[in-house]
């Protein structure tokens, strides 16, 4: 369960900055240490919320992603969420001891979604804010919540509507088409 959350953490390490192509393997690995560290229902319904939201975003993007392929982002952008994500995670593990290793490293999938929305193209900020979602979804799976199982729910509902509505309109769509 430790070795999931980390594994999910360096994948968001990993795709900072970048598109939607991520997304599945994300949601697979999320929903595989949702399964490992929750019992019940709710573990049922985060996995299968995982494997669909992620898997039905990827199918959507995938018609965006095509005109971000050369993207090269200079150094300094592509390491300011990355640092921003392992101080966040830091000071979280100092100030937050008492919680456990195990959900620090869940909330710390939240806060690189976070950090991975505040910087970037737009495409990649989407996607950063669906991992943050994501990580709503695995903290309510750990905590047990279903307050936050349907936070995150609704969280993934207002991204799909934004989805479907804004992303069309953004300034980096294909001209071509």
């Amino acid at each position: 369960m430790t070795v999931g959350f980390a594994l999910a953490l360096v994948l968001v390490l990993i795709t900072l900055g970048r598109d939607g192509r991520w997304l599945p393997l994300y949601g697979v690995l999320c929903a595989l240490t949702a399964a490992s560290s929750g019992s019940g229902i709710m573990a049922v319904l985060v996995v299968l919320a995982l494997l669909l939201f992620n898997s039905g975003a990827w199918i959507g993007l995938r018609g965006f992603s095509a005109a971000r392929t050369s993207t090269h982002v200079r150094s300094a952008e592509a390491i300011l969420p990355v640092v921003a994500t392992l101080l966040m995670q830091f000071v979280l593990a100092l100030s937050g001891a008492d919680l456990g290793l195990v959900l620090t490293l869940g909330v710390g999938l939240v806060v690189a979604g976070l950090c991975s929305a505040a910087c970037g193209a737009p495409l990649a900020q989407f996607c950063g804010l669906l991992k943050t979602a994501d990580g709503v979804l695995m903290v309510a799976c750990l905590l047990g919540s279903w307050g936050l199982f349907v936070t995150g729910i609704a969280l993934w509902s207002v991204m799909a509507v934004l989805g479907v509505t804004l992303l069309p309109r953004l300034a980096w769509r294909k001209v071509e088409e």
